[in-house]
């Protein structure tokens, strides 16, 4: 990310914080408006979060015509898992007929950013404060996985308990984030916590989403005030086909 330092007023600070779009009705699963909620995506290999992930994107990219929400994204990719072939497949199913300059429109609204190491992830952090003051539509930021970089960092940083360790990396990411309003959805493996917490129960989460796959079958269940609704659904070579209440 280059950034180009500009003068401006308070008012104009102000104009384009509030411009900002709005995420609502991002899933079935986050139907309502989820402005500076944090949101944790746990499970496995081959549970649809990742595939959770992309379709979020594709509905956020999209435009309000084709039932979007035309609205940028900063997608932080720490273990190399993206793919952006799939997000393709997604929007061109959410758009139908598109021609290629509609798609590219789209994808425009991707900025995908790499990080292999955690000094690398901090800096980045810090500059998303002056990238979201130039992007005013920017609406929600994604970082996959918190996971990538522990064992790494346990030996050369001491880092030692799980919960401990990302709840260091998603406070940072808030308070870079605190001034803009922007929604926060991090992913982790199911085994990524200590045993003598639960990282769900942890203040800074709003939201906790739990994908698990049973067979063929594939279940998100939502936790929210300590309420949980369990949701069954169904993988093919379009992406999610659809959410249905499940009751367990």
């Amino acid at each position: 990310m280059d950034f180009k330092p500009q003068a401006e007023s308070g008012l104009q600070l102000l104009e384009r914080l509030l411009a900002r779009p709005v995420i609502k009705n991002l899933t079935p699963l986050l139907p309502d408006e989820l402005t500076s909620e944090t949101i944790e995506i746990i499970g496995n290999t081959s549970t649809g979060k990742t595939l959770f992930l992309t379709e979020c994107i594709a509905k956020c990219v999209t435009p309000k015509i084709s039932n979007g929400l035309d609205a940028g994204v900063v997608y932080i990719d720490l273990d190399g898992q993206f793919d952006i072939t799939k997000l393709v497949k997604i929007i061109q199913r959410l758009l139908k007929n598109a021609d290629e300059e509609l798609l590219k429109s789209c994808l425009a609204k991707l900025t995908l950013i790499n990080c292999y190491d955690s000094p690398t992830l901090y800096v980045t952090f810090q500059r998303l404060k002056l990238f979201l003051t130039e992007q005013s539509q920017v609406g929600l930021v994604i970082l996959d996985s918190v996971s990538a970089n522990y064992w790494q960092d346990s030996i050369s940083r001491g880092e030692r308990y799980m919960d401990t360790y990302v709840e260091k990396m998603i406070s940072s990411l808030k308070l870079c984030l605190e001034d803009f309003k922007v929604p926060i959805i991090f992913t982790r493996q199911s085994y990524f916590q200590s045993k003598h917490g639960d990282t769900s129960s942890l203040d800074y989460i709003n939201r906790t989403i739990l994908f698990q796959r049973l067979d063929s079958d594939y279940y998100a269940t939502v936790t929210r005030k300590n309420v949980d609704i369990c949701y069954k659904f169904n993988i093919n070579s379009q992406g999610i086909i659809e959410f249905n209440q499940h009751q367990s």
